[in-house]
């Protein structure tokens, strides 16, 4: 900071800010000047053009105040590297905004223009509509229009002994030139008893039509004929004085229409005019804008209040955009002060040297960037040891899932005469089905299957402990109700209330030809037999395992013939969607087991999981999907002894 020394500095006052001044107070006076001449209808050349460049200037100085007191505020705000930076990016990002919107501002006002012309045609054209309806009334009543100055020559009474000759025997309704002057006509020939009866409309289009307008809608015009050599006649008697005075305010659209004369017709002859133009200023309220393009609702507190949010919508974005440029600034700023401490730490990070901090104090933003480095720097750390932990927990993870799909049979039942083929698919790394094969003894073989709810590691924990007890129970010869009582108990006291787990154990006995099957709410398998149109499923209720302390199941015993296949399923599979949402359903997989013609375990496994796929068709699994088979042929004749291990099919 400078010190203070000598007589104290005087301060002066700036030139810009005494010409902001003078701009200001010459719009005033000239605004209240404008006043007093319209009241007289007094015109002084030259005034507006005045007032025009005072407020050119006015603007100008205006933000050339803002910038000087963006630059005193950015001077003792930031250091000068950072200032310096803040203006290059001012003068890159903000002057394209002023840019687009001048550009935006020219759209909309082109648009608006072209509104207005078409407002005016409107009009104009609404004018003829009313003298063609006026004529047709005059015809028919005889009631004279209460219009000032309308023209009316009817051959009824020879008024129309000046009509020209063309109009006596045509119907014409446009706009004809007549003494160098724009006029509205309407010529309607009506069929009397004895002769054509002509009423003729004429409307002038001079300065009283032009009042009517603006008394109308608020719509100022001036009217000029022009031909192309250059001549022009004034058709309004107030001219542009009068029209300026009414016409240019801020509330206000100026723009111009222009009608080609080729399109009138002479007065006198009735011939198309050529080389002429019909030039018109239009001056046109944003109120008829508004009504214009949006009809009545613009008068209702809706639209109001739209206009009002989409205005409050944009000083937001502008207040929002301002902001943004500051902050942007600010970064500039800090960024430029801390560049080389900065380069060292991506360097030491570059290394591999997480190690590294630049330990500022965050006085102020640059601090604050260089705490969050130093803060990134111990998150990459902690990352990097997370990701180690990770993959750690993923190997774990990975060697569990090995583990379960090792705790699944990699063979069927040791017997001649029976084939055996399964399918286990997982939708995480760990599922919760389950499926294992014993052979009891030489004659009599068991089948388990099983669904624990949910997904993930816990589940293959309660699958895992579940394989380990029914193996120990199955090896002590536990009955089915002391076995599922024993395991229903296992599950209740080991899982939270909301877990269970589904099981279907079934023991074949080869000699005697019989099944017998005990089920704890999983899904019934199904029975494919030769003679049988459909598969017959082996119904047993019973609810699922560790849903109530106490489980009730029933053994569902029938006879098991020669030919015979048992398929096993998981509710993956009946529950498997398509696209839309749409489960594979019962009815589908009953009715693609009666079709099934190759009754071989893998067929039938194959069969099933082919179907499913083409019905999801890309969406993922939902939920495990396992699928068991076994096939009984010729086992009564083998049943006295252990057989040689035949191949079996085990797609798991």
């Amino acid at each position: 900071m400078t010190a203070m020394t000598g007589t104290p500095r005087k301060f002066k006052v700036p030139t810009a800010f005494v010409v902001w001044l003078i701009g200001v107070s010459m719009i005033t006076g000239i605004r209240f000047i404008d006043r007093i001449l319209d009241r007289l209808h007094l015109y002084i050349p030259f005034l507006g053009f005045i007032e025009f460049i005072a407020w050119l200037v006015t603007i100008g100085l205006l933000l050339y105040g803002f910038a000087v007191l963006a630059r005193w505020l950015l001077q003792r705000l930031f250091w000068t590297v950072g200032r310096r930076l803040l203006l290059s990016y001012v003068m890159i990002g903000v002057l394209p905004f002023f840019l687009f919107a001048i550009l935006l501002a020219a759209i909309l006002y082109l648009v608006a223009g072209v509104a207005t012309q078409a407002n005016f045609k409107a009009e104009r054209q609404a004018s003829i509509g009313q003298l063609e309806s006026l004529n047709e009334e005059y015809a028919l009543q005889g009631r004279e229009p209460r219009v000032e100055k309308i023209e009316i020559y009817d051959s009824a009474n020879g008024s129309n002994s000046n009509l020209p000759e063309w109009l006596e025997t045509t119907n014409f309704s446009g706009i004809a030139l007549r003494e160098k002057r724009p006029i509205i006509v309407v010529a309607r020939n009506y069929p009397t008893e004895n002769e054509m009866r002509t009423v003729t409309f004429v409307q002038p289009l001079d300065e009283t039509w032009e009042q009517q307008l603006e008394e109308r809608n608020g719509m100022v015009v001036s009217q000029q004929i022009v031909s192309r050599e250059g001549e022009g006649f004034r058709i309004s008697d107030g001219g542009f004085r009068g029209f300026k005075r009414r016409a240019f305010r801020f509330n206000r659209i100026v723009f111009y229409d222009v009608t080609e004369m080729k399109g009138m017709t002479d007065w006198e002859t009735g011939s198309p005019i050529p080389k002429q133009q019909l030039f018109t200023i239009i001056s046109n309220p944003t109120s008829n804008m508004l009504q214009f393009y949006f009809g009545g609702a613009t008068n209702s507190d809706i639209m109001r209040s739209i206009f009002g949010g989409i205005l409050a919508l944009f000083v937001l974005l502008m207040f929002a955009y301002l902001n943004a440029a500051a902050f942007a600034a600010v970064l500039i700023f800090s960024i430029s002060r801390a560049v080389n401490r900065i380069e060292k730490g991506t360097k030491a990070v570059e290394r591999g040297d997480f190690s590294y901090r630049i330990r500022m104090k965050p006085h102020n933003q640059l601090g604050e960037m260089a705490m969050s480095f130093d803060h990134m720097t111990e998150s990459i750390a902690s990352l990097l040891t997370t990701v180690a932990e990770k993959e750690r927990l993923q190997s774990e993870i990975a060697i569990a899932a090995s583990i379960q799909r090792n705790l699944l049979p990699k063979e069927g039942p040791q017997f001649r005469g029976v084939s055996f083929s399964a399918h286990f698919e997982p939708t995480t790394a760990i599922g919760g089905d389950y499926y294992d094969v014993f052979n009891l003894d030489k004659t009599r073989l068991a089948v388990a299957i099983g669904d624990v709810s949910g997904h993930g590691l816990s589940t293959g924990l309660v699958m895992a402990m579940v394989k380990a007890a029914i193996t120990t129970l199955v090896e002590e010869g536990a009955a089915e109700t002391s076995l599922f009582q024993r395991l229903n108990d296992l599950v209740y006291r080991s899982t939270e209330r909301r877990a269970f787990m589904t099981l279907a154990f079934t023991i074949f006995d080869l000699e005697r030809g019989t099944i017998r099957h005990t089920n704890a709410g999983h899904l019934y398998p199904y029975l494919l037999r030769r003679g049988e149109e459909r598969p017959i499923s082996i119904e047993s209720p019973s609810l699922p395992l560790g849903v109530r302390h106490e489980l009730m199941t029933r053994t569902a015993e029938l006879d098991l013939q020669e030919g015979d296949a048992i398929v096993y399923l998981s509710d993956g599979i009946v529950e498997a969607q398509d696209e839309a949402g749409e489960p594979f359903g019962f009815d589908q997989l009953e009715s693609l087991l009666a079709a099934e013609s190759d009754r071989s375990p893998s067929g039938i496994r194959d069969g099933i999981l082919d179907a499913v796929a083409r019905h999801s068709g890309s969406r993922p699994a939902d939920d495990d999907r396992t699928v068991m088979v076994l096939r009984f042929d010729n086992f009564k004749t083998s049943v006295t002894a252990i057989a040689e291990p035949e191949l079996v099919e085990a797609g798991v």
